[in-house]
């Protein structure tokens, strides 16, 4: 396996209570949960399909890719030009030292 798959995290290091408090979460954890059955998806299927609005899950990922829990599969253009990004795991184990 990679050690890319790997997240290892020590528990002085700042970003260890940012990783525990996003895993934490409740919402966070509907997130990862709904991706784990998808291959990926957007913030709007996300937002739709757990009943959750946009800003929460919008939220919600910002946390999650700052953990490097989930990564940008790839992107779209919307109707109006803008970026959609899809969300993917990333397929990591936490290792906390």
């Amino acid at each position: 396996m990679p050690k890319n798959n790997f997240l290892l995290v020590d528990l002085n290091e700042p970003k260890t209570k940012k990783l525990a408090e996003t895993i934490t979460s409740e919402t966070s954890r509907k997130i990862l949960n709904y991706l784990a059955d998808k291959e990926h998806a957007t913030e709007a299927q996300i937002s739709k399909e757990l009943s959750l609005p946009i800003s929460t899950v919008h939220y919600h990922l910002q946390k999650l890719l700052e953990a490097n829990l989930l990564r940008v599969e790839e992107f779209h253009y919307s109707k109006k030009g803008r970026e959609v990004n899809h969300y993917k795991l990333a397929n990591k184990y936490i290792i906390i030292s």
